[in-house]
């Protein structure tokens, strides 16, 4: 009963902090498993092609399961904190990778400019990316 954990070592210089959610994205929406017991659902969930952009659909998923939950805990870390700015960013953050919507739907949503969205995921990238580059040492 010993048996000791193998752990996986995260190697955070692969990527940067939008790719790794680019990934992380793709991989959340591709293991997502159906959860309908409603038949006509699930035909409309397969088929409903207006949701994804054509660009995304072609992105193979390049991350392991035990990187992913990596950059979950990031996400969630930085969702978390308490600093308001850094959470709300965070969540713009979510919604646009791991939901995959854009820009003018989390503008439309949350009553701003699709300008302060793109600004404020850029600010939130930037702050991953100090991250990562802390963990990469």
């Amino acid at each position: 009963m010993n048996a000791a954990a193998k752990i996986e070592v995260m190697d955070w210089s692969k990527r940067s902090a939008h790719q790794w959610l680019e990934q992380y994205g793709i991989w959340v929406r591709s293991a997502k498993s159906v959860v309908s017991a409603n038949p006509l659902v699930i035909l409309i969930d397969k088929n409903d092609t207006t949701r994804i952009r054509a660009s995304k659909v072609s992105m193979p998923c390049e991350i392991s399961d035990a990187e992913a939950v990596q950059v979950s805990q990031l996400l969630a870390k930085m969702h978390s904190d308490k600093r308001e700015y850094l959470a709300e960013r965070a969540w713009f953050l979510i919604l646009k990778f791991e939901n995959d919507w854009s820009d003018q739907t989390i503008a439309n949503a949350h009553g701003c400019s699709r300008a302060k969205v793109r600004a404020e995921v850029e600010k939130g990238l930037a702050y991953l990316d100090g991250k990562i580059e802390a963990l990469s040492n």
